[in-house]
């Protein structure tokens, strides 16, 4: 339930943490502990106001991008990556090795530039994923009508962990 965070709206977050700390098991501690450290900010004096974080719920909570139906990962700066790393198939390329893979990387993405600019359909999403999209904004529409401990599980039922 700690990913399910981010499905928050920011201005609740204080209260859904505390919800979940006080639902989790005492082993799990640590965890919160570096969460609140690195992601949201350790209550200032007298609790009044959070310390700022090292990264701020600004930066990572998904609740807007879920309800304006924006991507919610970097999937496709990873994509890119790994065809770049496929291209070069070396770990530490020289400069002119890098820069012709660079080349032949960008010469297909031109491609794929074209294809979309005279309308072709681009990559279809796959359906267990549409599913999830699905399931995941009809319970971020449906937040104000449950509780966190309930709310948070419902998110969390969507990922796989691994």
């Amino acid at each position: 339930m700690i990913v399910a965070l981010a499905f928050v709206p920011i201005d609740n977050l204080d209260d859904a943490f505390d919800a979940l700390s006080n639902q989790l098991a005492n082993e799990l501690t640590p965890i919160l502990n570096w969460l609140e450290d690195k992601y949201m900010g350790r209550p200032g004096h007298n609790n009044c106001r959070r310390r700022p974080a090292l990264f701020p719920p600004e930066i990572w909570s998904m609740y807007q991008h879920t309800i304006s139906d924006i991507g919610r990962t970097n999937n496709y700066a990873e994509a890119a990556h790994r065809r770049l790393k496929r291209e070069l198939d070396v770990v530490h390329p020289l400069i002119w090795t890098f820069i012709d893979g660079f080349r032949r990387v960008q010469k297909g993405r031109d491609v794929t530039y074209e294809q979309y600019v005279r309308g072709e359909r681009g990559p279809v999403k796959r359906r267990e994923y549409i599913l999830v999209d699905h399931r995941l904004l009809t319970t971020v529409n449906d937040y104000n009508n449950r509780d966190f401990i309930e709310y948070l599980p419902g998110i969390a039922h969507n990922f796989l962990m691994e």
